[in-house]
């Protein structure tokens, strides 16, 4: 099953770089939870824990606002079981600022019966990995 979460995490993440967003939606379950709360750049995509799929494009909507220009590269997929970690790099330009930013980051996606229901953002990998536990 952890090899089907990974493919399910690397077509979202496909379809977002395709700007596919209805391919995207439907890989999530209606109840995703999107928690930003470790993450110092987590104001700009709305501080804090957000839920459901509106909530989720709301939130993607208004990060894409804060950016001239935007990227995120998929560096690394990491299966640990139910969950999958991503490792990514994102690159942009303020749109206020003008300002050139290049963020690291990693996701920890939670993926049951064939659904993301949550993401928990995190500075870096290694946080990332403990959050999960020991791997086997």
């Amino acid at each position: 099953m952890s090899q089907e979460n990974v493919e399910i995490v690397r077509q979202l993440f496909d379809a977002i770089a395709r700007r596919d967003s209805p391919a995207a939606l439907v890989l999530y379950d209606e109840d995703f939870e999107w928690d930003f709360s470790r993450v110092p750049w987590g104001e700009v995509a709305g501080q804090g824990v957000h839920h459901g799929r509106d909530a989720l494009q709301k939130v993607y909507r208004e990060w894409r606002r804060a950016w001239e220009d935007y990227e995120e590269s998929l560096d690394e997929l990491i299966d640990a079981g139910e969950n999958v970690i991503s490792v990514m790099t994102a690159r942009g330009r303020g749109r206020a600022s003008g300002a050139e930013v290049e963020v690291h980051t990693t996701g920890v996606w939670t993926v049951r019966n064939g659904k993301i229901i949550r993401s928990v953002w995190f500075p870096t990998r290694d946080e990332a990995l403990a959050s999960v536990g020991p791997r086997e």
